[in-house]
């Protein structure tokens, strides 16, 4: 049953639709001066069957990563209406099978497949990603979940700007420099004691690494790198 809690949430949106422009200034989404609103239809049922059918539909088991279910295009040519229909096709199966759905489009040139790959943008313009991504990281708080979805964001982070980003760059690039410090040292035969080695990855300082990265080609021993200090 719904509760009135429930009813509550969404249907204020319906009274004073207002507020939306309120909460879109939150989430960094300018949709301009509001100059009217329709209540649609909530039922989303398809009240005339409409076909549709993906290629091939593979249900793969592995014994690492489980069941995934891999759908699979013949793309011959750049089709506008395609991005649509997949993004559906991947909605549905996960909603009707409840497992993870990878779609593999098979192009015959270089130039359908560029475009193939694409990401399909079906919401507001990308600043609302932004303010999300840092909203979700500050309610998971101290939660196991935080750590997984620092890792997820930090896949692609060029598209916009926001504190954790910037805070993720920053992790990435001394990152790199430990292990770039590290290679040097190894590449010149040089003896990295573990707690050298846990010295130098687990140092955040950009600045500091990068100290350490120059030394590293001329210092005699491990320890060398921290004369200084």
């Amino acid at each position: 049953m719904v509760s009135s809690p429930h009813e509550a949430m969404h249907r204020i949106f319906q009274e004073y639709p207002g507020l939306f422009s309120g909460a879109s200034e939150v989430l960094g989404v300018d949709f301009g001066p509001l100059v009217g609103v329709t209540v649609l239809p909530t039922d989303l049922t398809e009240a005339r069957p409409v076909e549709r059918r993906v290629d091939t539909l593979l249900r793969v088991d592995t014994d690492a990563n489980g069941s995934n279910l891999l759908a699979i295009e013949s793309q011959g040519k750049k089709d506008p209406a395609k991005s649509a229909s997949w993004a559906y096709y991947l909605s549905y199966l996960h909603t009707k099978y409840r497992l993870p759905p990878v779609l593999l489009v098979v192009c015959q040139d270089r130039a359908t497949a560029e475009w193939a790959a694409r990401p399909v943008d079906i919401g507001p313009p990308e600043d609302i990603k932004s303010p999300i991504v840092d909203l979700i990281s500050q309610g998971l708080g101290t939660l196991p979940a935080a750590a997984l979805w620092r890792k997820l964001v930090a896949v692609d982070l060029s598209f916009y700007k926001s504190p954790i980003s910037e805070e993720l760059r920053d992790e990435g690039r001394a990152e790199s420099r430990a292990e770039d410090i590290l290679f040097i040292l190894e590449l010149r035969g040089i003896t990295v004691p573990e707690d050298v080695r846990g010295r130098i990855t687990g140092c955040d300082n950009t600045e500091t690494l990068l100290g350490w990265l120059a030394r590293a080609l001329t210092t005699p021993s491990a320890e060398g790198l921290f004369s200084d200090e």
